[in-house]
């Protein structure tokens, strides 16, 4: 059974994950251009639709604002004590609030760039080398008229994927959970994508 203490942190790891997750930063600066986000391109509240539809400089800033949710959350859930697997629980809980945010009646994004954040918190070497894998990946896929993001995303943690599978050190296990999450974002996103133009190509 668990220490009471761990689970009150867990607890508050989780809901400091989902309101962070939460804060609707793609709305609110697409919001100042007078445009809803929620009804303009694929309709996700996202960096990328933000950068597509509303502005390039819009689309860096909810890009930045959203990883910086990512790596918020799990530095005050490392802050809280929260270890080794256990940080995959907060970590979910953030990108679901960015899914299903409480602000705006639980609608959201993708979640990609918030899993980012996640990422580069959890694991920061492979982090930082997974974002400039997805990055170059992503510029490439724009120049074709695919969803950027989402290839730049499913080859980004595909090699994570690798790398995990192969790795023989503690890193794998982290590797794993967070290739397991990033599963889950990319489901979502494809999903997402697809209910709104079916006919463009997803990974």
């Amino acid at each position: 059974m668990l220490p009471l203490l761990l689970i009150l942190k867990l607890v508050l790891s989780i809901l400091t994950g989902y309101l962070l997750g939460s804060i609707p930063i793609a709305m609110l600066v697409s919001r100042r251009r007078h445009v809803d986000i929620f009804s303009t391109g694929t309709g996700l509240a996202g960096a990328a639709n933000v950068f597509r539809n509303v502005g390039h400089s819009q689309g860096i800033v909810v890009f930045s604002g959203d990883i910086a949710k990512g790596l918020s959350a799990m530095m005050i859930a490392y802050q809280l004590g929260i270890e080794g697997s256990w940080i995959l629980l907060p970590a979910m809980a953030t990108v679901m609030g960015h899914w299903k945010s409480m602000f705006t009646r639980f609608r959201g994004g993708d979640g990609l760039s918030t899993l980012l954040g996640i990422t580069v918190a959890i694991i920061p070497i492979y982090g930082l080398i997974a974002l400039a894998i997805g990055a170059a990946v992503a510029f490439i896929a724009r120049k074709t008229g695919h969803h950027a993001s989402l290839w730049g995303g499913s080859v980004a943690y595909g090699w994570l994927l690798v790398l995990g599978l192969t790795a023989t050190t503690d890193n794998a296990s982290s590797l794993l959970g967070v290739v397991v999450l990033a599963l889950s974002v990319l489901t979502h996103g494809i999903i997402g994508h697809y209910r709104s133009h079916p006919s463009i190509p997803s990974p």
